[in-house]
């Protein structure tokens, strides 16, 4: 119990489980008002200065930022109007949720990398699916250089999930069209045939260029809304030029970007 006639700075503090310092910082901030000083030089805090020192402790352990507190305060005291404290509590509440989306999404991420880990399965940033489609593909490839250009296939779309820049849409759209007979062998044959187009001058090869991209621009015509374009303002870390080397390659996957970029109505 806290005499009610008054007690010194420790006690108080004491009875909040809290610290001098604390109470005194609490003063500096305007949060508390501070006792006169009795003729003895020690200040005495009464009742009402606990019941304050306890609610800036409670709404500090729930997170309310001590610049918040007096406007929260002051609401509950029916000194000031509602909206300036709905509106920080509002923020803050909005700010930890959030962080429990992140905090979500990486306990997600760290249980499928867990997983993988467990099986002696090669950790990816694809979707777990997406993943054991590719590696299943590349894995019955006909050739090592469908197998090799279906690895790089795998890096570029595990490099553009790491990024943010594949549109979650894309990465379940290839889940299924490689589940698809039809599709998956269409989109083999696309693979295979810009395989072809490496070392080749881009000039002598534009209809198979053109062919390839058409090829693999059917397999999704309506092309994907999220896709961002390389614009000076959204620049990624690393181009196409990064990316693929060979500007024959290159050039039909530029064209396939521009496409679904683009959307379903407009021309190459």
């Amino acid at each position: 119990m806290v005499d009610t006639d008054g007690v010194r700075i420790s006690q108080l503090a004491e009875a909040a489980e809290t610290t001098p310092r604390t109470v005194r910082h609490y003063h500096r901030l305007g949060l508390m008002d501070e006792p006169p000083r009795l003729p003895n030089g020690y200040r005495e805090y009464r009742l009402e200065d606990l019941i304050r020192l306890m609610r800036i402790r409670w709404l500090a352990d729930a997170g309310v930022p001590l610049g918040s507190v007096d406007t929260v305060l002051s609401v509950s005291a029916g000194c000031e109007d509602k909206s300036d404290a709905v509106e920080d509590l509002t923020a803050l509440i909005d700010g930890i949720e959030a962080e429990q989306a992140k905090l979500a999404a990486r306990h997600a991420r760290l249980v499928v990398m867990l997983e993988r880990a467990a099986s002696g399965t090669e950790l990816s940033a694809l979707p777990t699916d997406l993943a054991e489609a590719l590696d299943s593909a590349i894995d019955n490839s006909a050739d090592q250089a469908l197998a090799d250009s279906l690895r790089r296939e795998r890096d570029m779309l595990e490099l553009l999930a790491i990024s943010g820049r594949a549109p979650d849409e894309l990465l379940s759209s290839y889940v299924s069209m490689l589940a698809d007979d039809a599709r998956r062998s269409s989109y083999l044959s696309a693979i295979s045939e810009w395989t072809g187009l490496e070392g080749r001058d881009p000039a002598s090869v534009e209809a198979e260029i053109d062919h390839v991209a058409q090829s693999l621009i059917s397999l999704y015509p309506d092309g994907f809304a999220g896709l961002p374009e390389d614009s000076p303002d959204n620049r990624p870390a690393m181009t196409l030029e990064d990316i693929i080397e060979d500007p024959a390659q290159r050039e039909v996957v530029a064209r396939v970007q521009r496409r679904w970029t683009a959307g379903p109505h407009e021309g190459r």
